[in-house]
Protein backbone atom coordinates (compact mmCIF):
# COMPACT_ATOMS: atom_id res chain seq x y z
CA UNK A 1 0.00 0.00 0.00
CA UNK A 2 1.44 3.42 -1.14
CA UNK A 3 1.79 5.71 2.15
CA UNK A 4 1.94 8.49 -0.06
CA UNK A 5 -1.95 7.88 -0.57
CA UNK A 6 -2.48 7.40 3.26
CA UNK A 7 -0.60 10.73 4.00
CA UNK A 8 -2.88 12.20 1.67
CA UNK A 9 -5.71 10.56 3.11
CA UNK A 10 -5.44 11.40 6.33
CA UNK A 11 -4.45 14.77 6.05
CA UNK A 12 -8.11 15.14 4.07
CA UNK A 13 -9.59 13.45 7.47
CA UNK A 14 -7.90 15.93 9.72
CA UNK A 15 -8.90 19.19 7.49
CA UNK A 16 -12.14 17.78 6.08
CA UNK A 17 -11.58 19.16 2.78
CA UNK A 18 -10.48 17.78 -0.24
CA UNK A 19 -9.94 21.47 -1.72
CA UNK A 20 -8.27 22.36 1.51
CA UNK A 21 -6.25 19.47 1.60
CA UNK A 22 -5.68 19.82 -2.46
CA UNK A 23 -4.13 23.22 -1.80
CA UNK A 24 -2.26 22.71 1.46
CA UNK A 25 -0.52 19.89 -0.26
CA UNK A 26 0.30 21.38 -4.07
CA UNK A 27 -2.10 18.94 -6.06
CA UNK A 28 -4.96 19.62 -7.96
CA UNK A 29 -8.63 18.74 -6.70
CA UNK A 30 -9.13 16.32 -9.44
CA UNK A 31 -5.79 14.54 -8.87
CA UNK A 32 -5.80 14.43 -5.07
CA UNK A 33 -9.50 12.58 -5.59
CA UNK A 34 -7.78 10.19 -8.07
CA UNK A 35 -5.26 9.43 -5.26
CA UNK A 36 -8.38 8.85 -2.81
CA UNK A 37 -10.18 6.64 -5.18
CA UNK A 38 -6.97 4.51 -5.72
CA UNK A 39 -6.38 3.81 -1.70
CA UNK A 40 -10.43 3.13 -1.99
CA UNK A 41 -9.66 0.51 -4.80
CA UNK A 42 -6.86 -0.95 -2.88
CA UNK A 43 -8.79 -1.64 -0.03
CA UNK A 44 -11.15 -4.06 -1.73
CA UNK A 45 -13.58 -0.75 -2.77
CA UNK A 46 -14.78 -0.04 0.29
CA UNK A 47 -15.54 3.65 0.62
CA UNK A 48 -13.18 5.76 3.13
CA UNK A 49 -14.96 9.21 2.62
CA UNK A 50 -18.55 10.47 2.11
CA UNK A 51 -18.18 13.82 0.05
CA UNK A 52 -20.53 16.10 0.65
CA UNK A 53 -20.85 20.21 -0.50
CA UNK A 54 -19.31 20.97 2.97
CA UNK A 55 -16.15 18.47 2.73
CA UNK A 56 -15.34 15.19 3.89
CA UNK A 57 -16.06 12.78 6.67
CA UNK A 58 -15.37 9.36 7.64
CA UNK A 59 -17.89 6.60 6.49
CA UNK A 60 -18.65 3.93 8.63
CA UNK A 61 -15.99 1.64 7.41
CA UNK A 62 -13.73 4.40 7.11
CA UNK A 63 -14.09 5.22 10.93
CA UNK A 64 -13.27 1.18 11.71
CA UNK A 65 -10.49 1.45 9.42
CA UNK A 66 -8.39 4.63 10.19
CA UNK A 67 -6.83 3.52 12.84
CA UNK A 68 -5.31 0.57 11.02
CA UNK A 69 -4.46 3.02 8.06
CA UNK A 70 -2.71 5.56 10.57
CA UNK A 71 -0.69 2.63 11.90
CA UNK A 72 0.74 1.56 8.67
CA UNK A 73 1.89 5.24 8.10
CA UNK A 74 3.25 5.30 11.48
CA UNK A 75 4.88 2.54 11.13
CA UNK A 76 6.67 3.89 8.04
CA UNK A 77 7.64 6.68 10.13
CA UNK A 78 9.14 4.59 12.82
CA UNK A 79 10.87 2.75 10.37
CA UNK A 80 12.22 5.76 8.34
CA UNK A 81 13.57 6.93 11.92
CA UNK A 82 15.21 3.69 12.76
CA UNK A 83 16.82 4.06 9.48
CA UNK A 84 18.35 7.01 9.73
CA UNK A 85 19.25 5.50 13.33
CA UNK A 86 21.06 2.87 12.06
CA UNK A 87 23.21 5.02 9.59
CA UNK A 88 23.89 7.62 12.16
CA UNK A 89 24.67 5.23 15.65
CA UNK A 90 24.79 1.63 14.12
CA UNK A 91 23.34 -1.35 15.22
CA UNK A 92 24.30 -2.13 18.96
CA UNK A 93 24.92 -5.54 18.66
CA UNK A 94 28.25 -7.27 17.82
CA UNK A 95 29.09 -10.55 16.53
CA UNK A 96 32.96 -11.45 17.06
CA UNK A 97 34.40 -14.88 16.16
CA UNK A 98 37.68 -15.62 17.06
CA UNK A 99 39.85 -18.78 17.97
CA UNK A 100 39.16 -20.80 21.14
CA UNK A 101 42.45 -19.18 23.30
CA UNK A 102 41.32 -15.83 22.24
CA UNK A 103 38.18 -16.60 23.74
CA UNK A 104 39.73 -17.43 26.68
CA UNK A 105 42.51 -15.45 27.29
CA UNK A 106 42.83 -11.81 25.89
CA UNK A 107 39.05 -10.46 24.29
CA UNK A 108 37.56 -10.92 27.92
CA UNK A 109 38.98 -8.48 28.98
CA UNK A 110 38.54 -6.51 26.19
CA UNK A 111 34.81 -6.45 25.68
CA UNK A 112 34.57 -5.76 29.52
CA UNK A 113 36.47 -2.89 29.40
CA UNK A 114 34.33 -1.94 26.57
CA UNK A 115 31.07 -2.88 27.83
CA UNK A 116 32.17 -0.97 30.96
CA UNK A 117 32.22 2.08 29.00
CA UNK A 118 29.86 1.45 26.50
CA UNK A 119 26.90 -0.93 28.29
CA UNK A 120 24.03 -0.51 25.94
CA UNK A 121 25.86 -2.92 23.18
CA UNK A 122 25.17 -6.29 23.20
CA UNK A 123 28.15 -8.40 22.48
CA UNK A 124 28.05 -12.30 20.89
CA UNK A 125 31.54 -14.48 20.91
CA UNK A 126 31.75 -17.35 18.18
CA UNK A 127 34.11 -19.39 19.21
CA UNK A 128 35.47 -21.54 15.50
CA UNK A 129 38.70 -22.91 13.93
CA UNK A 130 40.62 -21.22 11.59
CA UNK A 131 38.52 -23.23 8.72
CA UNK A 132 35.56 -22.16 9.88
CA UNK A 133 36.10 -18.16 10.72
CA UNK A 134 35.97 -17.39 7.01
CA UNK A 135 32.48 -19.03 6.09
CA UNK A 136 30.99 -16.96 9.03
CA UNK A 137 32.25 -14.03 7.92
CA UNK A 138 31.35 -14.72 4.20
CA UNK A 139 27.76 -15.43 5.49
CA UNK A 140 27.83 -12.66 7.84
CA UNK A 141 26.91 -14.66 10.77
CA UNK A 142 29.38 -12.50 12.37
CA UNK A 143 30.36 -8.83 11.76
CA UNK A 144 34.22 -9.08 12.08
CA UNK A 145 37.21 -11.95 13.02
CA UNK A 146 39.89 -12.01 15.19
CA UNK A 147 42.59 -14.29 13.62
CA UNK A 148 45.67 -15.16 11.17
CA UNK A 149 46.44 -12.79 8.45
CA UNK A 150 45.72 -14.10 5.14
CA UNK A 151 42.49 -16.19 6.51
CA UNK A 152 40.43 -14.52 4.66
CA UNK A 153 40.66 -13.46 1.10
CA UNK A 154 39.39 -9.75 0.09
CA UNK A 155 38.52 -8.86 3.79
CA UNK A 156 39.74 -5.59 5.32
CA UNK A 157 42.78 -6.42 7.72
CA UNK A 158 44.09 -4.95 11.05
CA UNK A 159 46.84 -6.11 12.35
CA UNK A 160 46.72 -6.36 16.41
CA UNK A 161 49.41 -8.68 17.32
CA UNK A 162 52.58 -11.41 16.20
CA UNK A 163 53.02 -14.49 18.30
CA UNK A 164 55.37 -17.37 18.06
CA UNK A 165 54.68 -20.84 17.61
CA UNK A 166 55.91 -23.03 20.32
CA UNK A 167 56.86 -26.80 20.85
CA UNK A 168 55.21 -28.33 23.85
CA UNK A 169 57.02 -30.76 25.09
CA UNK A 170 56.52 -33.94 27.93
CA UNK A 171 59.26 -33.36 30.93
CA UNK A 172 60.08 -36.88 30.59
CA UNK A 173 61.31 -36.29 27.13
CA UNK A 174 65.08 -35.72 27.37
CA UNK A 175 65.55 -33.22 24.49
CA UNK A 176 67.95 -30.25 26.65
CA UNK A 177 67.81 -27.83 28.20
CA UNK A 178 68.17 -25.26 25.06
CA UNK A 179 65.92 -22.29 25.48
CA UNK A 180 64.60 -22.89 22.06
CA UNK A 181 64.00 -26.54 19.31
CA UNK A 182 65.64 -26.90 16.62
CA UNK A 183 63.22 -29.35 14.52
CA UNK A 184 66.32 -31.36 14.05
CA UNK A 185 65.79 -31.95 18.07
CA UNK A 186 62.54 -33.11 17.70
CA UNK A 187 63.34 -35.86 14.97
CA UNK A 188 63.09 -39.09 17.23
CA UNK A 189 60.01 -37.76 19.32
CA UNK A 190 56.52 -38.58 18.37
CA UNK A 191 54.37 -35.66 17.06
CA UNK A 192 50.65 -34.39 17.60
CA UNK A 193 49.04 -31.93 15.01
CA UNK A 194 45.41 -30.65 15.13
CA UNK A 195 43.87 -31.22 11.91
CA UNK A 196 42.10 -27.85 12.72
CA UNK A 197 45.96 -25.81 13.77
CA UNK A 198 46.88 -24.07 10.28
CA UNK A 199 50.47 -24.72 11.52
CA UNK A 200 50.57 -27.80 11.39
CA UNK A 201 50.92 -28.05 7.80
CA UNK A 202 53.96 -25.62 7.68
CA UNK A 203 55.53 -27.78 10.41
CA UNK A 204 55.27 -31.07 8.60
CA UNK A 205 56.91 -29.57 5.75
CA UNK A 206 59.90 -28.13 7.77
CA UNK A 207 60.38 -32.08 9.21
CA UNK A 208 62.93 -33.49 7.41
CA UNK A 209 62.86 -36.47 8.62
CA UNK A 210 59.86 -39.67 9.20
CA UNK A 211 59.13 -39.34 13.00
CA UNK A 212 58.29 -42.63 15.10
CA UNK A 213 54.30 -41.96 14.78
CA UNK A 214 52.09 -39.00 14.31
CA UNK A 215 48.75 -38.13 15.39
CA UNK A 216 46.13 -36.61 13.91
CA UNK A 217 43.62 -34.66 16.83
CA UNK A 218 40.40 -33.47 15.60
CA UNK A 219 40.10 -30.54 17.92
CA UNK A 220 40.16 -26.75 17.59
CA UNK A 221 40.88 -26.42 21.19
CA UNK A 222 44.63 -26.50 22.12
CA UNK A 223 43.94 -27.36 25.62
CA UNK A 224 43.38 -30.84 24.69
CA UNK A 225 46.62 -31.24 23.12
CA UNK A 226 48.69 -29.61 26.03
CA UNK A 227 46.46 -32.41 28.02
CA UNK A 228 47.72 -35.15 25.63
CA UNK A 229 51.42 -34.19 25.92
CA UNK A 230 51.01 -33.71 29.96
CA UNK A 231 50.03 -37.34 29.52
CA UNK A 232 53.31 -37.84 27.37
CA UNK A 233 51.82 -38.97 24.05
CA UNK A 234 54.03 -36.64 22.11
CA UNK A 235 54.85 -33.08 21.19
CA UNK A 236 52.61 -30.52 20.00
CA UNK A 237 52.89 -26.83 18.55
CA UNK A 238 50.89 -24.27 19.84
CA UNK A 239 50.50 -20.36 20.20
CA UNK A 240 52.45 -18.58 22.44
CA UNK A 241 49.27 -17.66 23.97
CA UNK A 242 48.81 -20.96 25.23
CA UNK A 243 51.45 -20.32 27.98
CA UNK A 244 49.56 -19.28 30.59
CA UNK A 245 47.80 -22.62 30.59
CA UNK A 246 50.67 -24.80 30.59
CA UNK A 247 50.80 -27.32 32.93
CA UNK A 248 54.19 -28.59 35.24
CA UNK A 249 54.53 -31.86 33.38
CA UNK A 250 54.47 -29.70 29.58
CA UNK A 251 57.74 -27.48 28.93
CA UNK A 252 56.69 -25.03 26.08
CA UNK A 253 59.98 -23.52 24.13
CA UNK A 254 60.02 -21.34 21.07
CA UNK A 255 61.70 -23.17 17.66
CA UNK A 256 64.67 -22.60 16.27
CA UNK A 257 64.26 -21.06 13.43
CA UNK A 258 61.35 -19.08 15.05
CA UNK A 259 58.17 -19.12 13.30
CA UNK A 260 55.72 -16.35 13.89
CA UNK A 261 52.03 -15.47 13.40
CA UNK A 262 49.95 -12.28 13.25
CA UNK A 263 46.82 -12.35 14.88
CA UNK A 264 44.32 -9.11 13.86
CA UNK A 265 40.93 -8.27 12.65
CA UNK A 266 39.35 -9.48 9.51
CA UNK A 267 35.87 -8.27 8.13
CA UNK A 268 33.64 -7.27 5.34
CA UNK A 269 35.28 -4.25 3.79
CA UNK A 270 31.70 -2.26 4.35
CA UNK A 271 31.60 -3.73 8.01
CA UNK A 272 34.53 -0.77 8.83
CA UNK A 273 32.33 1.64 8.74
CA UNK A 274 29.87 0.64 11.34
CA UNK A 275 30.21 2.68 14.34
CA UNK A 276 30.01 0.11 16.77
CA UNK A 277 32.85 -1.69 14.94
CA UNK A 278 34.81 1.44 15.06
CA UNK A 279 34.63 1.97 18.41
CA UNK A 280 35.29 -1.39 19.60
CA UNK A 281 38.62 -1.28 17.67
CA UNK A 282 40.74 1.13 19.79
CA UNK A 283 39.67 -1.29 22.59
CA UNK A 284 41.41 -4.24 20.97
CA UNK A 285 44.76 -1.96 19.90
CA UNK A 286 44.84 -1.19 23.38
CA UNK A 287 45.05 -4.39 24.82
CA UNK A 288 47.88 -5.56 22.93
Amino acid sequence: MDTKKIAVFLEAVKMGSLKKTAEKLNYTQSGLIYLMNSLENELGGLKLLNRTSKGVCLTEEGIALEPYIRQIYESEGDLIDKIHEIQREGTRKLRIGTYPIYACDGLPGVIKTFLDDHPDNDITIRVATGQELPKLLSEDDIDLAIGEAGLVKDAAWIPLMEYEIYSAIPQAFDIGEEESITFEALKDYPLLFSSYNQVSNQIEKLLERENPYKIKVESSDGSALLHMVSEGLGVAFLSSLYLKECPQTVTMRPLDPPLTKELGVLAKHEKMNSPLIKAFLPYLKEAQ
